[in-house]
């Protein structure tokens, strides 16, 4: 049995890993290389994509999707399929984008782009400095825990004003603080803060994330929030056919929290069945850094996740979280093949130092599907 518990618990805790299978059926995608999620916020407010995020290419450029980052600044996108060309419109500016070409016209003159606009999985990408210099807002890239702020001309002028005020990493706090337990982000719906807590330890006390966040420097939760995003970057982009298990085991030794050994043995088992359910997925964790709280003895930090599976046999089944549901977890009976989903749950961290803030790390491998304690949609 696959267990999902706190690695404290435990001395053998269980991930997985997988087998290379020698080659692909021709129907399935190409194998990709799985991406570190990347915040990215645009005038105060975390942005959810509902499919392209954003990344880096191999000559180091943030690539964005263009039509989702220059509505949220207030342009205007228009795509002409037959030219394969994007026209967009701000503020009395006309920018001319070709796919596949360098070169751009802002206002009937050319310009050249460090790279080119791409057209991925039906959505055309561009440099992020690009969109920046040409709808006038200004870019700051937060590499303590993998962020990106774009910051509008007008939006500006509210922050100078005092008119909205941020958090640590450029979001947008509520104006009316109602609540007793959570910062309440502007950027997040109210259905969020209702999600169930779960308790691991049967220990007394409780911590909110209103005072437990404070107790935390920047550079302690950009610490733990990088930890989440690394290992969900390994636990939510499996592919059956390159995984290697002895590179899978190596790297999640690292990133979870534990006390010094882990049972080899529960991994190859999920070899097996990952090999034969010929599992493909792909995933993000976007850890809340304002949502850090302590419940009866097991640190807690509210998570999004967004992933879709591209191949299954069972689809009920798809990594950690997902696989051999016990009395804790949901059997996931809703995914479709292809679709993007956003879901909310609570990630258990763990350490076993007396210095908390500095070692805290994933603690469950089984975090998305606790039974009451998550929600989820399909992204359009």
């Amino acid at each position: 049995m696959f267990k999902k518990i706190l690695m404290a618990i435990i001395v053998g805790t269980t991930v997985f890993s997988s087998v290379t299978v020698a080659s692909a059926e021709p129907s399935l995608p190409e194998v990709r290389k799985p991406s570190l999620a990347i915040d990215l916020i645009v005038d105060g407010k975390k942005v959810t994509l509902p499919d392209i995020e954003p990344y880096i290419d191999d000559a180091g450029n943030t690539m964005v999707p263009i039509r989702f980052v220059s509505e949220k600044l207030g342009a205007d996108v228009k795509w002409d399929n037959a030219k394969q060309i994007v026209t967009i419109t701000h503020k009395g500016n006309t920018i001319v984008m070709p796919v596949g070409s360098k070169n751009v016209t802002v206002n009937g003159n050319t310009t050249t782009l460090d790279a080119m606009a791409i057209k991925k999985e039906g959505r055309v990408v561009v440099p992020l400095r690009f969109v920046s210099e040409t709808l006038e807002s200004s870019v700051t890239y937060d590499s303590g825990y993998g962020g990106i702020n774009m910051t509008s001309s007008s939006y500006q002028e509210k922050l100078d004003s005092g008119t909205v005020t941020l958090d640590r990493w450029g979001r947008e706090l509520r104006p009316n603080q109602s609540s007793k337990e959570w910062n309440l982000m502007s950027d997040t719906p109210n259905n969020v803060y209702s999600i169930k807590k779960y308790m691991i330890y049967h220990m007394d006390g409780e911590i909110v994330a209103k005072d437990y966040s404070k107790r935390f420097t920047k550079e302690d939760l950009d610490r733990i929030a990088k930890n989440v995003k690394e290992y969900y970057k390994l636990a939510l982009n499996i592919d059956y056919r390159t995984m290697n298990p002895t590179s899978y085991f190596n790297k999640s030794f690292d990133l979870l929290g534990h006390n010094g050994y882990m049972d080899r043995e529960p991994f190859d088992q999920f070899v097996k069945y990952m090999q034969n359910n010929k599992v493909i997925v792909e995933g993000y964790a976007f850890p809340d850094t304002s949502a850090i709280y302590s419940y009866h003895g097991t640190q807690f930090i509210r998570t999004k996740f967004k992933f879709r599976v591209l191949s299954a046999n069972d689809y009920t089944q798809f990594n950690a979280d997902s696989y051999k549901p016990g009395n804790k977890s949901d059997k996931v009976t809703w995914v479709k093949k292809g679709q993007w989903y956003e879901t909310y749950s609570d990630v258990s961290l763990f350490t076993n130092s007396q210095d908390i803030q500095g070692t805290l790390k994933i603690g469950s491998t089984g975090n998305m599907f606790t039974k009451g304690a998550y929600l989820y949609k399909e992204l359009k």
